[in-house]
């Protein structure tokens, strides 16, 4: 997966054709989430009200395969990551991002987001961890 630091502005044209990214119009897109083994991230305790707005969220940009999670030893390269949902709901990650409004600023991350808050402790930007409830 491609590193983003978080806050760092997102542009369509890394991910293709404009036209297909809803998110990516008209304001600025914003990064979170997007990790990659041998780059520092944010860690600490997301707040539980912040991992349940994320799982409600409709999953936007869908792809045709899915990206495993770096960090994990022994996770199938084009697996996904399996993930409960805190009311019971089971969810492959990798495939699709997540996209939510927070304070006027528009907040992309894939959706193996919600695995690297429960498995490995990222903490998403204060502004999006206040907006989504925490």
């Amino acid at each position: 997966m491609t590193h983003q630091d978080d806050g760092a502005r997102l542009s369509p044209s890394l991910y293709g054709d404009r036209r297909r990214l809803p998110w990516a119009r008209p304001r600025p897109v914003l990064a979170f989430g997007w990790l990659e083994p041998g780059r520092p991230y944010r860690v600490g305790q997301c707040p539980v009200v912040v991992v349940a707005a994320l799982e409600r969220l409709e999953p936007v940009d869908r792809t045709r395969g899915f990206h495993a999670c770096g960090f994990c030893e022994g996770a199938a390269a084009f697996a996904g990551a399996p993930h409960r949902t805190l009311d019971g709901r089971d969810l492959v990650l990798g495939s699709a991002s997540l996209a939510v409004t927070v304070g006027g600023n528009r907040w992309v991350a894939p959706n193996l987001v919600l695995h690297y808050i429960t498995a490995h402790g990222y903490l998403p930007p204060d502004e999006g961890v206040r907006g989504l409830g925490g």
